[in-house]
This record gives C-alpha cells, structure tokens and sequence, in this order.
C-alpha cells in the first residue's frame, strides 16, 4: 500500500522561546529527525510540513511544504498542505515533538487504518485523544480546506465531522510525552538515555 507521511513541524514554538522546535536537538540530532527515522521503513514519500528553515528541514525529508494560510494557523493548515501534495490513499500524519515513538504503535495504528481507510483513525488513551498520531484520508482535503477557510481551526472538532475509529494506546501512551518546553526536553532526554 501507497503511504505518504506527513510531519507536522510548522508551529511557533513559544513555549520554547519561539525556536522552531522540530530543529531544536535531542540526543545531539533535530528532534524532527526521530520521527523521520521512525517512518522509514513504511514511508514511500516522507513531507515535512513547516513554516521556517524549508533548507534545514528539506535535507531531512522528500518533500516539504508550507501552510497555505497567512501566519502561524495551527496544526490543521500543516495537515492540509500535506494532503495536498500526496499521492496516497490515506496519510499519515505525526508531530515532530513525541521523539520516543516506537515501530509497534505505528504499526498498530496503520492496520487499524487499513482495515477502515474512509475513517479518520486516531490513537488516543481511553477518551483523551492525540489527533495529531492520526492516519487521514486525503479525499478530506477540500473538506478540511472549506473549514480553515471558514476560520475554524480546532482539529478534534474537525475530526469528529468524519467517520473516525479511535485507537486505545493507554499500553504505550509514555512513547506519547510531547516536548513544549526545554525543561521537558531535558527531562526525556535523561529518560531515554536509560532505557
């Protein structure tokens, strides 16, 4: 199966004093470059969607792109510029701040994306969502387009719009732990070092 993989690099970065955090370093590499590592091996085309540093992040990818939309608008403007650039059926797409992501939860959530590819699959932990570990069908591109353009801007709510199947990660919801701040940069990063 076709599989284009979208990474989501475009915010503001303010909580970590607007660096653009998908190149700030982890372990000594780009944060970003974890998820990329990661989706490899299942990844016909990786694209990085961000909005800053297209140099940095384009020897890293095979595509990237920018958001369509003036200004910083959110996630959903990142996974519209994705969507229309693939050529899959169904997108997968990623943050590029959850660094300890592993195989097996992308291989979860991509069968279960299989088996319902006109749905919105979603990992969450029990009712808490994470939209942003979510496999997309690209036929919701004008969709999601008519909704930004209407300046709507929430993703769960967008979601919701769809069918959606949402799958329980609450067994691995640690590989989860996104990085906002460089406290909690720090934090996983001795984490990791002991595993």
């Amino acid at each position: 199966m076709l599989l284009d993989v979208v990474i989501l690099a475009g915010g503001e970065g303010r909580r970590m004093g607007g660096r653009d955090k998908g190149l700030v370093p982890f372990q000594s590499q780009p944060m970003v470059a974890f998820a990329v590592q990661l989706v490899r091996p299942v990844a016909d085309r990786v694209v990085i969607s961000c909005n800053r540093h297209l140099p940095e992040y384009a020897a890293l990818a095979d595509q990237v792109v920018e958001d369509s939309l003036e200004g910083f608008q959110g996630p959903l403007a990142g996974i519209l510029a994705g969507l229309r650039v693939s050529h899959s059926d169904q997108v997968l797409v990623l943050p590029c701040d959850t660094p300890l992501l592993e195989a097996a939860l992308i291989e979860r959530l991509l069968a279960a994306a299989a088996a319902f590819p006109e749905s919105i699959t979603v990992l969450s932990e029990g009712d808490k969502l994470h939209p942003l570990h979510a496999v997309i069908p690209r036929l919701l591109a004008d969709d999601l387009e008519r909704w930004l353009t209407g300046g709507q801007r929430a993703v769960q709510r967008w979601m919701r719009n769809h069918p959606m199947q949402l799958i329980d990660i609450s067994d691995l919801a640690d590989q989860l732990c996104n990085l906002n701040t460089f406290q909690e940069l720090k934090s996983l990063e001795a984490l990791k070092s002991e595993r």
